[in-house]
């Protein structure tokens, strides 16, 4: 009997711990704007990456919003920085002070903002994404007053919004003239204007020869080619046909397909075959019925490789198309 009296008293121990378990309330939609509700449930974080897999049943991946809602506890006092790596949009409130606005298309970009707060206080927490192109991806991360670096929020400094007492519900129902009115911040309103232009996975000295109010430039993972001829890969197909599901739910976007190679062979040779290899992306594209005005081709050979070098592990780095979405 002496185990099992051990293991009564580690659970009565344990149950005020099980009570105060950190949790976000997580709702999840289809479309980039919260328009269908799949599913609410409760999660410790905010850290997901994911491609053809959704995080949830019935959720499409490639195609889908999140909100997350609860309360945030500072460690200590002082000025908060909050950062989000991030595929594609986010947007994060802290105790009502929005601190990241990033509502774009974004490929594995970071967003910040900073907000003070104190010791032991709980702070209301509200984070919105987006995915509309592949993978997805949403990581909240914050650095801590007198911290060195940035690191994960941890699920112990979560905890989910507390209930309405019997109370505040009772004076909710009130009319309007008897309830005390209470200052509102009201959250802004998405930009309309188009998004700045994007630099996820481009270099400072690669922001050139882009169109005029670049989305993002994006570099697809899985079209390939085959070797040495512009000819594109059955396996690759799927991945462009996403993207041309995502260009006719987004009919205002353009795009123009980049190709480019290693420094392997001839420029003169890879300069051609970068060519038809963004066209032959292209006219895939068109296949699937987007249509031709939305969509340019160039190629740039080997001048711009990804990775530097004559090293061989940079190789299959630089031998690639990209995709600029584009208004």
């Amino acid at each position: 009997m002496k185990p099992l009296v051990l293991l009564a008293m580690n659970l009565i121990a344990l149950c005020p711990l099980l009570a105060q378990q950190s949790t976000l309330k997580a709702e999840y939609f289809n479309g980039t704007n919260f328009e269908e509700k799949v599913t609410t449930r409760t999660e410790a974080n905010i850290d997901k990456t994911w491609n053809d897999m959704p995080p949830v049943p019935g959720l499409d991946p490639h195609f889908c919003s999140i909100r997350w809602t609860g309360r945030i506890t500072a460690p200590e006092t002082g000025t908060y920085t909050f950062s989000a790596r991030v595929d594609d949009g986010i947007r994060v409130w802290v105790g009502g002070v929005q601190v990241i606005d990033n509502w774009q298309l974004n490929d594995n970009g970071q967003s910040t903002g900073q907000v003070k707060m104190k010791a032991g206080t709980a702070y209301d927490l509200k984070v919105e994404y987006f995915n509309a192109l592949i993978e997805g991806e949403v990581t909240l991360i914050w650095q801590l007053p007198n911290a060195d670096k940035p690191a994960v929020v941890a699920p112990q400094f979560f905890k989910e919004q507390p209930k309405p007492t019997a109370p505040a519900a009772k004076a909710a129902q009130q009319p309007a003239a008897q309830a005390k009115p209470k200052p509102t911040n009201p959250e802004p309103k998405p930009k309309a204007d188009p998004p700045k232009t994007g630099t996820a996975l481009v270099q400072p000295e690669k922001l050139v020869d882009l169109p005029k109010d670049t989305l993002e430039k994006y570099i697809p993972k899985n079209v390939l080619f085959v070797q040495g001829k512009a000819i594109i890969l059955d396996k690759s197909k799927p991945e462009l046909d996403i993207f041309a599901q995502f260009l006719q739910r987004n009919s205002s976007y353009k795009l123009k397909v980049e190709g480019h190679t290693d420094i392997i062979g001839d420029m003169a040779m890879n300069q051609t075959l970068s060519e038809e290899r963004a066209k032959v992306v292209a006219d895939y594209l068109t296949q699937q019925g987007i249509g031709q005005e939305r969509l340019t081709s160039k190629g740039y050979g080997s001048s711009r490789p990804l990775v530097k070098g004559n090293s061989k592990k940079g190789y299959p780095q630089n031998r690639r198309v990209a995709f600029v979405v584009y208004y």
